[in-house]
């Protein structure tokens, strides 16, 4: 992902939320991580609730990590897939340090709603209201 082509890739990968909240996991956490918990913390960051509560939507992000976006992420050299573990690891040719710039710039953007979603995990009652 050298140049300008690669510079144009990097960014095209990271416009789509789902691949960039599945590359903060990976950025976030040490690696590999699986991909089951991938698509929890996924789960938690777009529905603001915990996966265990919200089984149908963890099923759908899964199934679209593991369908749209990990491919995708493979073809571009950015993460490998272990599919007997389901795992997903940073590719070497492209290591985190070479996205950080990129990739922490949208994660400090998204940061504040991601940090809502997780508050909200944690300390909503079933109404969506933060219990004081």
């Amino acid at each position: 992902m050298d140049g300008e082509r690669g510079r144009e890739a990097l960014e095209s990968i990271l416009t789509d939320r789902r691949r960039r909240y599945l590359l903060y996991c990976l950025h976030l956490h040490s690696t590999p991580q699986s991909l089951p918990s991938i698509a929890d913390q996924v789960t938690v960051w777009e529905t603001g609730g915990p996966a265990t509560e919200r089984l149908d939507e963890r099923l759908e992000i899964y199934m679209s990590l593991y369908h749209d976006h990990l491919p995708e992420l493979v073809a571009a050299d950015v993460v490998t897939y272990r599919q007997t573990e389901d795992a997903v690891d940073w590719d070497g040719r492209v290591t985190p340090e070479r996205l950080d710039s990129r990739l922490e710039r949208r994660l400090c953007e998204e940061l504040d709603a991601l940090l809502d979603a997780e508050t909200c995990t944690f300390d909503c009652d079933d109404r969506g209201d933060v219990e004081p």
